[in-house]
């Protein structure tokens, strides 16, 4: 039976002796199953003559397990090595391996290597990985690749090494990369170089790096140039730095591209330059700025020049200053321009600073801006002059002030203006000062104008003078008040005319308070009313009394109130005569009280005739006296209204009668009631008759005692019954007799 008939298990039962004695015919006959299920023992039995019988099928059958038992003396040839997988390649041992010639690594197939495992290897000496071919080098997995010793990595040819793909070159350890020769290095293609890992590309050295061509530098990506150390950049050249992609540059650390030699520097093309951020800007240090060229400060972009410090900014040489543009000029932040001092400043050209914005202007230090020469200070734009900062103008000397144009003057805010020293406002020329707004001026204060010449003040204009805020108007000493004019004091606006204090208000003469507008009389507080001398008051023009509020009115002093002529007094309205304070009312003379119009004395208040002594009181005439009304008849204090004589209470109406108090007519005890007409008696109410002492009713003659009404008859007190006399009792009337009652006639007298 043909040996071929055998099945697995029959194969593996086969007894070592039996196998042994298997002629080379027989071996050969074996399919790849039956080789696969040889077993162990039969295995370590086999000859050099039976395993040269085999065929390169029948090798393929040996399973991993099966290979490391094959005896050492078994020699494969090349046709059954060559048909080995690389898992069985792999399998066998250190010696069959080794015999494994440097040709025959080269002719395996590619699906052969690929399936070595990394330990095998790991174990190919230098000499069989330097035959690989580029198929196979291309085959390799990312385990195997790694698993290349340092020694075999050093060994790979050019060929090899351009073989690999870019994602077999990312695989490189940063150890296996370490041992790359400058000539292997070489060999890499740009995109080769771009797939080196960052730690990969870390092994290289510093000459390795330097001997880069300006293509392979191309390849590199942003983060490679990113990781790439000081060290590195200090060996590139020229030619290699333009080989970098313009985005490349942004990822150079500062200290990385300052590293770079001025050639370098200088060889960067425009492009390049341009890409440089304002991080790498700002990390430049003093002495980098020595690297650059003109032509290159000149083509910085107006961020990249705004990222350098004001130090770093000052480190420019004058050639590189005057080679900045208008917008790289006008790109310098505030921060930059601050710093700069006097001698910076006088490093740009004149045409430089004129360039500057209004904003920059007011950012440059004082001593920076005083520095500026006449020539462009008179050059300056109004813009310009308006962007000056209060300080800047604070600290301008006369000198200064007389380089400004009138325009430039005109340009100056009111912030400007305040911020001027007495002494620089006072340097201004006529035509300067003549050019200051209303606003401007609003802004000067009162201590500055203690240095206004007197042809200045003289020089402002009334709509210059309406400029002057209150604070300051409130602020100015009598001195300075006296420097304004007659005009311009009367074109004051009626805030100003608030704002006056008394002292300055009380030393306006009669003439100039006499001439006020009755807006600026409306505009005086009372304070100030109340502080208006007598002379002032009694100079004051009809159109003027009748402007006062009724709240001025009541601010008028006793002495002001004194001064009122009749006719001013005379045409107060009424409501005004009525705000009188009861000093400033006390102060009117006989005269004054006599050119009031019953209108007026109308007007009096309960507090004003409260207030009312006897003297006061007589100074009113029977006429003003008969013109007031019952509820001011009834204000009268006890005391004015008990010293009213008969004639004098006989002229009041009997409404006027009717309006007093109990506690008035019980004070009114002596006076002499025959002038009293009978109408006023019968107009008596109840309750005053009830309060008449009973002098005053002892004095009513017969007719005032008829003329009382049954309605009152029952109002008289029993005391008041009992001091009639008998003449008055016989004056009573039947229908008064009727209206006494029994407790009443029981007090008659007999």
């Amino acid at each position: 039976m043909p040996i071929s008939y055998l099945s697995a298990a029959q194969i593996t039962a086969l007894d070592v002796t039996v196998f042994q004695q298997l002629s080379s015919t027989k071996i050969g006959q074996l399919s790849q199953s039956q080789i696969g299920a040889l077993s162990v023992t039969d295995l370590e039995a086999l000859t050099s003559a039976q395993a040269a019988a085999l065929s390169s099928t029948q090798v393929k059958g040996f399973t991993v397990a099966q290979i490391p038992h094959i005896p050492d003396a078994v020699v494969f040839d090349s046709n059954q090595l060559l048909a080995l997988s690389g898992a069985q390649l792999s399998a066998l041992n250190d010696t069959q391996f080794g015999r494994v010639s440097d040709t025959q690594i080269g002719q395996l197939t590619v699906t052969a290597v690929a399936g070595l495992t990394t330990t095998r290897l790991s174990s190919l000496s230098a000499d069989q990985v330097a035959s690989f071919t580029t198929s196979q080098i291309r085959a390799l997995t990312s385990g195997q690749l790694t698993a290349l010793t340092t020694t075999d990595i050093g060994e790979l040819t050019a060929t090899q090494l351009g073989a690999m793909t870019t994602t077999q070159i990312g695989w490189l350890t940063s150890t296996q990369s370490s041992v790359l020769s400058s000539a292997q290095v070489a060999t890499l293609t740009a995109s080769q170089i771009g797939a080196l890992a960052t730690t990969s590309l870390a092994g290289l050295t510093s000459a390795q790096i330097a001997q880069l061509t300006s293509t392979q530098l191309a390849g590199l990506t942003t983060t490679q140039v990113a990781s790439l150390s000081a060290a590195d950049f200090a060996e590139l050249s020229v030619s290699q730095i333009i080989g970098l992609q313009t985005t490349d540059f942004a990822a150079i650390s500062p200290t990385n591209l300052w590293s770079l030699d001025t050639t370098v520097i200088q060889g960067l093309t425009p492009t390049q330059f341009a890409y440089v951020s304002t991080t790498q800007i700002a990390g430049m240090q003093t002495s980098d700025f020595a690297k650059l060229s003109s032509t290159q400060v000149a083509g910085l972009t107006p961020s990249q020049l705004g990222a350098l410090s004001a130090t770093n900014l000052t480190s420019l040489t004058d050639t590189q200053l005057t080679s900045l543009s208008v917008s790289q000029v006008q790109g310098l932040s505030a921060t930059q321009l601050g710093g700069l001092g006097a001698d910076d400043l006088a490093r740009f050209s004149s045409t430089q600073v004129l360039w500057l914005k209004p904003t920059q202007i007011g950012a440059l230090s004082a001593d920076a801006f005083l520095s500026l020469n006449a020539s462009v200070v008179g050059a300056l734009s109004t813009s310009q002059v308006a962007g000056l900062s209060a300080y800047q103008a604070h600290v301008l000397t006369s000198t200064d002030i007389a380089e400004f144009s009138v325009g430039q003057i005109a340009a100056l805010g009111a912030g400007h203006i305040g911020a001027l020293t007495s002494t620089a406002l006072a340097s201004l020329s006529t035509s300067q000062f003549a050019a200051l707004t209303s606003s401007q001026l609003s802004a000067v204060a009162a201590t500055a104008l203690d240095g206004l010449t007197p042809t200045q003040m003289a020089a402002l204009t009334t709509t210059q003078v309406t400029g002057f805020g209150s604070t300051t108007i409130r602020a100015l000493s009598p001195a300075e008040f006296a420097a304004f004019t007659s005009t311009q004091v009367l074109a004051f606006t009626g805030v100003q005319i608030a704002a006056l204090s008394t002292t300055n208000l009380t030393g306006m003469s009669t003439t100039e308070v006499s001439s006020l507008s009755t807006t600026q009389i409306i505009a005086l507080t009372t304070t100030q009313v109340g502080a208006l001398t007598g002379a002032q008051i009694g100079q004051l023009h009809l159109s003027q009394i009748t402007a006062l509020t009724a709240t001025q009115a009541g601010a008028l002093s006793a002495t002001g109130a004194a001064a009122l002529r009749t006719d001013q007094l005379s045409i107060l309205a009424a409501n005004r005569v009525g705000a009188l304070s009861t000093t400033a009312l006390g102060a009117l003379s006989s005269t004054q009280i006599g050119a009031l119009s019953t209108v007026q004395i109308q007007a009096f208040t309960a507090s004003q005739l409260r207030s009312m002594d006897d003297g006061d009181f007589a100074r009113l005439t029977a006429t003003q006296i008969g013109a007031l009304q019952p509820t001011q008849i009834a204000a009268l204090t006890t005391t004015v209204f008990g010293d009213l004589t008969g004639a004098e209470i006989a002229a009041l109406s009997p409404t006027q009668v009717a309006g007093a108090s109990a506690a008035q007519l019980s004070a009114l005890a002596g006076v002499d009631f025959s002038p009293v007409s009978v109408s006023q008696v019968a107009g008596l109410t109840a309750t005053q008759i009830r309060s008449l002492p009973t002098t005053v009713l002892d004095a009513f003659s017969p007719t005032q005692i008829a003329a009382l009404t049954p309605s009152q008859i029952p109002a008289l007190s029993s005391t008041q019954i009992a001091s009639l006399s008998t003449t008055q009792v016989q004056a009573l009337t039947p229908m008064q007799l009727n209206a006494l009652s029994a407790a009443q006639i029981a007090y008659l007298p007999a």
